[in-house]
């Protein structure tokens, strides 16, 4: 592997600093300052960035904010929580003519903390573009290297070395599609590869090296940061995957996977995760006495996907499996909620999420009108709820079919609220919320 000849230009000036000193400045505004805000707090809820009086932008964890022009100045900086809207971090800041600055908040221990990476916006770049990498995963040190598209690691170049909450120096390449890989620091197998990142805008750009987080974790993942509120991430080429079965069949079921014995499930009960690779798989589902229920349903799994697989009956009584995508953000200060309607009888039904201080009527979250096999992700602030299931009758009227009282949603648990049939429930329909 050769280390890169790397093209530092002096015009840009890359900072890995807690901004604590700003003072004050001249009032005379010359140009604009930009700013962009990026979430890397894994236990903070939504947040927002404000500059002064300037609302830069609010971000949910691995996400960023759009790119916001403030007049040249010191400010005071704050991180709220946009909810709660407690305070979580404040700083004096100053902001140059010019330049563009990303603030990436950080945690250690749930004390919040943030890095700033400012350089000016270079419009002279011709057929090229720059980039700065930021080690915030747990390795304590990653050797990146980069190779174009077409090259194997062997071919890579070193790029740096990059300790634990670093920013690196500035790299200048020419345009076009790349290969990154990661290793821990000084070895020569990587622990992250992706391939063929397109780098196609003469701009500057930032990525952001994390870990993973949710169903399947321990794994590193890249966030490519350019202008817009759009995060690009990328998995490792090779990254497991894993997938959950749960029956809501009236009968115990078999699972075959590739014609493979995996597991055997209850009515209404949940598998635990099964652990494979990338691939597409064959499902064969079958009773408890060996007969067959659905052959050759298909599961497509990519590199570093978690997956909950319903089984239930369609609306011809024929087993059916719907595969979910699960989050892969930290389920801590608010939840990802898939909600499913599997009731074959009744057109379309309302979810609502009811707090101490709410009714149905006025209840802030809810999932409306969900048709048979339809499902909705619903995001939750940590809270205890009253779930109501309701129908809409054609004459106007609502029907209560069915409440769970006081469901405290618990941090990190991955959950599915389901519409079933219930011969047994007295409106003959049931929510059930699996974890």
């Amino acid at each position: 592997m050769k280390v890169a000849n790397y093209l530092r230009l002096i015009a840009v000036t890359a900072m890995f600093t807690l901004v604590g000193c700003g003072g004050s400045s001249s009032s005379d505004k010359v140009s604009d300052s930009y700013v962009q805000f990026y979430h890397a707090a894994p236990n903070a809820a939504n947040t927002s960035l404000k500059v002064g009086d300037t609302l830069i932008g609010n971000a949910t964890f691995a996400d960023v904010s759009s790119l916001t022009a403030v007049a040249a100045d010191s400010y005071t900086i704050s991180f709220d929580e946009t909810l709660g809207e407690q305070q979580l971090l404040t700083e004096q800041a100053r902001f140059v003519a010019g330049e563009k600055t990303l603030f990436i908040m950080t945690e250690t221990e749930q004390q919040y903390d943030y890095l700033s990476l400012s350089f000016k916006r270079d419009d002279s770049l011709d057929k090229a573009f720059n980039v700065y990498f930021v080690n915030l995963s747990q390795q304590p040190e990653l050797d990146i290297y980069m190779s174009a598209e077409n090259e194997t690691f062997a071919e890579a170049e070193l790029i740096e070395a990059l300790s634990a909450k670093a920013i690196s120096s500035m790299v200048s390449k020419a345009t076009g599609k790349y290969n990154l890989y990661l290793t821990a620091a000084g070895h020569t197998t990587p622990l992250f590869v992706s391939k063929g990142l397109n780098m196609a805008y003469t701009s500057s750009y930032v990525i952001i090296l994390r870990d993973q987080h949710g169903p399947i974790a321990n794994q590193l993942v890249a966030d490519v940061i350019l202008n817009s509120s759009t995060v690009a991430s990328f998995k490792h080429l090779d990254a497991n995957a894993q997938f959950r079965l749960y029956n809501s069949l009236e009968q115990a079921v078999q699972l075959a996977v590739d014609n493979q014995p995996v597991l055997s499930l209850q009515p209404g009960e949940n598998s635990g995760y099964q652990m494979t690779h990338k691939g597409d798989y064959s499902l064969n589902i079958s009773t408890a006495d060996n007969q067959s229920l659905l052959t050759g349903g298909l599961l497509s799994l990519a590199a570093g996907d978690s997956k909950a697989v319903l089984l239930y009956s369609n609306a011809n009584q024929q087993a059916q499996i719907m595969a979910l995508a699960e989050a892969t953000k930290p389920q801590l200060q608010s939840h990802d909620i898939n909600v499913v309607n599997l009731v074959t009888d009744i057109e379309r039904l309302q979810f609502y999420f009811v707090r101490q201080d709410e009714t149905i009527a006025d209840a802030r979250y809810a999932v409306k009108n969900l048709a048979f096999e339809k499902q909705q992700s619903l995001v939750l602030p940590k809270d205890s709820y009253d779930i109501a299931l309701v129908h809409i009758a054609e004459n106007g009227s609502a029907i209560l079919l069915d409440r769970l009282f006081s469901q405290q949603l618990m941090p990190s648990k991955h959950y599915m609220l389901l519409a079933e049939q219930d011969a047994a429930a007295p409106s003959g329909y049931k929510l059930t919320l699996v974890k």
